[in-house]
């Protein structure tokens, strides 16, 4: 019996239907699963020189994904479409396509055959079955990576990464070294009183996109957004205590200058400028679930974490965008400008603190 013989009520019994059925579904990403199917039937004499994957996403960012793998070469190439963007149309391979839909879904997929007059009945039926068997371990796939994609989108890579790997328990966490930053936009409650909900939106969203943009490249982790608030830590390990500091100082420039562009654009829109302050502090904080058992939050706590809090208090009083403790200073590997010791809310001892020194600079050359 051929393998591209139709059996009714049941899938034929080939080597990539077997494998599609047993092992499929531990494929760690779509593109994987794909080339590995793709290469199986190849093996098999499946006359097919292509084939594209249509995948609905889930993720925050992307609307779609597509997969196209071809035989000259045997490797996947993913292609996004972003939301907001108009979908690009695939190229004219018409000629010879199978179109199948996995039911149940959004998914599609396009078979494209070597010879120009397309599959004979037989391989039709037979790919037919392939997309019927490789439905599941499709959607299993998917749903591994939008699971993946969602939680980092709302919990960060690291705390994402620490669900996935099965900390959930509450109350289950770790205690970490890091260097904590904590930053607010200044003067928000007025700000709010003069914008309508969408421009608060839409600042708010700029703001953390320049923040989070500065944060992540650096190697920090964004935990928590806290009204026009941030929260996100720099962990020592695996590259040391003078590396996080040196990391985390240069976010902090890299946000000034992102932020800096942005008050110039809303300036020449006739929109206010968004000032805003931050902190960073070194420290151990408690990493982990904390929570009711039916709604956890995956944040970091501790006495350093509240000491950044009420060093950031200071900042206006001060009149000082960036505050730096003096456990920072100690590590950073650079010489910052001395704030010095300033009574801090709830602590007995006066804090030394430091700021970046061409703002030290700027504030002497004001005055």
């Amino acid at each position: 019996m051929s393998a591209f013989d139709g059996i009714p009520g049941a899938l034929p019994a080939t080597a990539a239907i077997e494998w599609l059925l047993h092992e499929a579904a531990l494929m760690p990403e779509p593109p994987t699963l794909l080339a590995e199917l793709c290469t199986r039937l190849a093996a098999e004499g499946v006359p097919i020189r292509g084939a594209l994957l249509r995948i609905a996403s889930l993720d925050p960012l992307l609307a779609a994904r597509r997969l196209r793998w071809q035989k000259s070469d045997g490797r996947v190439i993913e292609e996004v479409v972003f939301h907001g963007m108009s979908a690009v149309a695939p190229r004219a391979e018409n000629a010879g396509m199978l179109r199948i839909e996995f039911a149940g879904t959004s998914h599609e997929m396009d078979w494209f055959a070597e010879r120009p007059e397309g599959f004979t009945g037989q391989q039709r039926l037979y790919l037919e079955a392939i997309s019927l068997a490789m439905a599941a371990p499709l959607q299993v796939t998917v749903g591994r990576d939008a699971t993946r994609s969602l939680l980092r989108a709302y919990l960060g890579r690291r705390s994402a990464d620490k669900v996935l790997g099965g900390t959930v328990r509450r109350g289950s966490g770790e205690l970490i070294g890091a260097v904590i930053w904590m930053s607010d936009l200044r003067d928000f409650t007025r700000l709010s009183e003069t914008l309508s909900p969408d421009e608060i939106i839409t600042a708010l969203n700029d703001c953390c996109a320049r923040l989070v943009g500065a944060i992540h490249p650096f190697g920090g982790e964004v935990l928590k957004f806290i009204g026009d608030g941030l929260l996100a830590i720099f962990p020592l390990a695996p590259l040391g205590t003078k590396a996080a500091c040196t990391a985390a100082l240069s976010a902090v420039r890299a946000a000034r200058r992102g932020m800096e562009l942005l008050d110039g654009q809303r300036l020449r829109s006739g929109l206010s400028p968004l000032p805003f302050g931050v902190v960073l502090h070194l420290g151990a904080v408690t990493y982990g679930n904390i929570g009711a058992p039916d709604r956890l939050d995956f944040t970091a706590i501790g006495p350093a974490v509240n000491l950044t809090s009420r060093i950031e208090e200071l900042c206006r009083r001060l009149e000082c965008p960036v505050l730096i403790s003096e456990a920072v200073a100690a590590h950073c590997g650079e010489l910052l400008a001395p704030m010095g010791p300033h009574a801090v809310r709830g602590i007995k001892e006066p804090v030394t603190l430091f700021t970046l020194p061409e703002l030290r600079t700027n504030r002497t050359q004001q005055t």
